[in-house]
C-alpha cells in the first residue's frame, strides 16, 4: 500500500429506525426500536413473525432524488441502495463522476437477490421431473420458463450485479463497479476493498457498503430452514431486517483540496473466509480463533487498540460466544472493560447492509461524543475520549470482517 489516508466524506443510511444518519442517530439516541411483529411473516405460517422493515412514509418523501420511471425496474434492495446512495453523494457535496470519473468506482455487498416466493414454488412445481419424482428437469424448467416468466422480473430484479451498476450508471462513476455477494459479510468487504483501492492509488474516490433485503419470503423461509432464524417462543438467532448503508470515502489530498467535510478516517481492515459451517457449527472455538486472527490483524495495521467496539451481536449463540471469546483474546484484559455497542437489537439484522450502518452509526458516536445507552454494554452516554471504533461482522458460514474507524 502506498500509504494514501482514506477519508469519510459521505455518509448514507436508509434503515429502519429512520432514513439519513441524523434521523438515524436520534433514534439510536433515543432508544427507540423498530423490531416488531410483521404480518407478511406470519403469513408465511411459520413460527417467526418478526423484523423491521423501513416503512413507506419514511421513504416516500426521498424518492423525488431518483428518477421516477427507473424505480419500477428495481427490486427492494436497489431502491434502499440507490435511496442511501443518493443520500451519501448529497453529503459528500459531490457532482456525478467526482471529478475525474474514470477515478470513482463503486463497491457494494448485496445477496443473491430473491425471486418472488409464489413464483419460485409455481416454477418448481412445473419443473420437477415426472420419471424421477424431487428432481429437476431443465426441458420442463426452460419450457415453464418461455411460458410464464416475465424476463423484467427474472432478470433486471434478480441479478445481484445489477444493483451495483445502477449506482455506477446513475453517479457517472467509471472507474470501477463490483456486487460482492457474500452475504452479511458483503458490506464490510465492499468497504474495505474501497478503502484498499484508494489507499493503493486505483481509485481516489469510492462509493461503498451495501444494501438488503432480508425480509422478502424465499429469503426468510430459505433463513428459518437453516435454523438461523430467532422464533417466536424463544429460540435464539437473527432478527431480520432490510436498510441499506452507503459511503463516501476520498484519498484525504482529494477531499481536503475541495473542502470536503470530514467524518472520519477508514484506518484499518481484515477478512478471512469461512469454513462452511452454518452459524458458526456446533463448537464456535474455531470461528472465535479465525475472528481473533483479524482483529488482530486490524490492531497491528492501525498500531493502536480500539476506544469502542460495535459487535456483530445478532442472536446466534455460537456467533455472540465467539465474538466475546476472539475479543478476549485479542485485547486481553482489556476486553473486560471496553464498550461494546449491539446495534442490531435496535433496527433488526440488516444483512449486507449492517455493518456499513453500524460503522456509519459509530462515525457518529465518534462525532457528538455521545453513545447510544440503550445499545451500549455497560449502558452509559457519554463517550468524550472515544477516537476509534472497531467494527465487527460474521457471516453464516464462519466469514469474518472487522474494520477500524477513527476520529
Amino acid at each position: 500500500m502506498t500509504g494514501r489516508s482514506v477519508l469519510l466524506t459521505g455518509r448514507g443510511v436508509v434503515t429502519p429506525l429512520g432514513v439519513g444518519i441524523a434521523q438515524h442517530w436520534e433514534a439510536l439516541c433515543a432508544g427507540r426500536s423498530a423490531v416488531g411483529r410483521r404480518d407478511r411473516l406470519a403469513a408465511l405460517g411459520l413460527p417467526a413473525s418478526h423484523g423491521a422493515e423501513v416503512m413507506a412514509d419514511a421513504i416516500q418523501p426521498h424518492l423525488a432524488r431518483l428518477p421516477r420511471k427507473q424505480q419500477k425496474l428495481w427490486n427492494r434492495a436497489t431502491l434502499l441502495a440507490m435511496l442511501g446512495a443518493a443520500l451519501a453523494i448529497e453529503d459528500a457535496g459531490l457532482e456525478p463522476g467526482a471529478g475525474d470519473p474514470e477515478r470513482f468506482g463503486v463497491l457494494l455487498g448485496v445477496n443473491m437477490l430473491a425471486w418472488d416466493l409464489a413464483s419460485m414454488i409455481q416454477y418448481l412445481a412445473a419443473s420437477e421431473s415426472a420419471d424421477a419424482p424431487g428432481t429437476l428437469d431443465m426441458a420442463r424448467a426452460n419450457a415453464f420458463c418461455m411460458r410464464s416468466i416475465n424476463p423484467l422480473d427474472f432478470s433486471l430484479k434478480t441479478l445481484p450485479n445489477l444493483a451495483a451498476g445502477h449506482l455506477a450508471i446513475a453517479n457517472d462513476a467509471q472507474g470501477f463497479c463490483r456486487a460482492l455477494t457474500e452475504g452479511h459479510v458483503g458490506g464490510a468487504r465492499a468497504i474495505g476493498d474501497a478503502m484498499h483501492l484508494i489507499a493503493e492509488d486505483d481509485l481516489d474516490v469510492a462509493l461503498c457498503g451495501g444494501a438488503d433485503d432480508q425480509l422478502e419470503e424465499l429469503f426468510f423461509t430459505t433463513h428459518w430452514g437453516s435454523g438461523v432464524i430467532a422464533s417466536d417462543d424463544g429460540r435464539p438467532g437473527l432478527i431480520p431486517g432490510e436498510g441499506s448503508g452507503l459511503l463516501v470515502l476520498e484519498e484525504a489530498e482529494h477531499a481536503l483540496s475541495r473542502g470536503a467535510a470530514v467524518h472520519g478516517e477508514l484506518a484499518g481492515f481484515a477478512s478471512a473466509a469461512g469454513d462452511g459451517c452454518l452459524g458458526g457449527g456446533d463448537d464456535p472455538a474455531r470461528l472465535a480463533e479465525r475472528l481473533a486472527r483479524v482483529i488482530d490483524t486490524v490492531l497491528e495495521e492501525v498500531r493502536d487498540a480500539p476506544d469502542l467496539v460495535s459487535l456483530h451481536g445478532d442472536g446466534i449463540p455460537a456467533h455472540d460466544a465467539a465474538e466475546q471469546a476472539a475479543l478476549a483474546r485479542a485485547l486481553g484484559a482489556r476486553a473486560s472493560t471496553i464498550t461494546c455497542l449491539r446495534m442490531k437489537q435496535a433496527h433488526a439484522d440488516l444483512g449486507a447492509a449492517a455493518s456499513p450502518v453500524e460503522l456509519l452509526a459509530c462515525s457518529a458516536v465518534l462525532e457528538h461524543a455521545t453513545l447510544p445507552r440503550a445499545v451500549s454494554q455497560p449502558p452509559q452516554s457519554a463517550a468524550p475520549a472515544f477516537r476509534s471504533a472497531l467494527v465487527l461482522s460474521l457471516g453464516l458460514f464462519g466469514e469474518c470482517s472487522a474494520l477500524m474507524v477513527k476520529s
